[in-house]
């Protein structure tokens, strides 16, 4: 649900937000999804930390498992809510994202477990320091959507639970 950001090549404020991922649901770790950095008291709606991909013409959404785009970056805030909330997200149609190689983030939602149910290791180096975007939409080091990496790995997560994100995209 957040995005600390460390160094910033490219932020995107111009792309509206596709209207389903206002109110997208989810998927949380008691659900089976092995997804656990998301529990139960996190909201529905698309989160800072989310994969970003092109929907349409300046439109983005969170990367889904039909997604076949090239992931973008990662969205920087929450943008849950529904129509007339006061939000900055909900009211502009818009949420900001990352992008631009060599931006370095982190992030504190992200894939602890396989689509298989066996755990994921993260590593500074090496081929499991290659990141993805997930079905869920959330960073992974399993290869998943159109197979683009959409960074690598510069910090693995330990007792702050972040994990440290150098992108490519």
């Amino acid at each position: 649900m957040s995005l600390k950001i460390h160094y910033a090549v490219t932020r995107d404020t111009l792309s509206v937000l596709r209207t389903s991922d206002f109110t997208r649901t989810n998927v949380r770790f008691d659900s089976g999804s092995g997804t656990e950095s998301l529990g139960a008291d996190f909201p529905d709606g698309q989160l800072g930390g989310h994969v970003t991909v092109q929907t349409g013409d300046f439109e983005v959404g969170v990367m889904t498992a039909s997604s076949t785009e090239i992931p973008l970056g990662l969205f920087i805030n929450d943008a849950a809510g529904s129509p007339f909330e006061n939000t900055p997200a909900v009211a502009s149609g818009k949420s900001p994202h990352m992008m631009g190689t060599g931006s370095v983030v982190e992030v504190d939602v992200f894939e602890i477990n396989t689509a298989g149910g066996g755990a994921l290791t993260y590593a500074a180096a090496g081929a499991t320091s290659l990141l993805f975007g997930s079905n869920n939409g959330l960073v992974t080091n399993e290869v998943a959507g159109s197979g683009e990496a959409l960074g690598t790995t510069v910090r693995v997560p330990g007792v702050s639970g972040l994990l440290g994100v150098r992108l490519r995209v």
